[in-house]
């Protein structure tokens, strides 16, 4: 009856120590990450600066997303790829992807731009 308390006893002790150690893992490593993150005099002067991209793209800076396609409305387009019914066409040599009223339009065929709505370009087969 003794060998059961003992065993049972020993047991306790063992997760005891697990969850102590578990605990002082957990608490050094919050440590550990706050004075990585406030490591310096100032915000600005941390260890974690040199994973965040801080810098903004404007577009006055000349970073646009997408390049206005306004000004291809009415364009004669020579097809680069099949259209099936998304392709890419020539227009005045710089490729425009584009997509077609739902027709499969051949590669060389030619086009017309008939509508541009933001990046959206669609063509019909001339």
């Amino acid at each position: 009856m003794l060998d059961i308390n003992l065993g049972a006893s020993i047991s306790a002790m063992i997760l005891s120590v697990g969850f102590y150690t578990m605990t002082a893992v957990f608490l050094v490593g919050i440590f550990m990450f706050a004075l990585i993150e406030n490591y310096g005099s100032g915000k600005k002067d941390n260890l974690m600066d040199g994973l965040v991209l801080d810098e903004k793209q404007r577009n006055r800076d000349g970073y646009t997303g997408t390049k206005n396609k306004a000004e291809l409305l009415g364009a004669i387009a020579v097809c680069a790829t099949d259209l099936r019914p998304a392709g890419t066409v020539t227009v005045e040599g710089d490729p425009v992807d584009v997509v077609t009223e739902g027709d499969f339009v051949k590669k060389g065929d030619i086009v017309k731009i008939i509508k541009v709505d933001s990046s959206r370009v669609l063509v019909r087969r001339i």
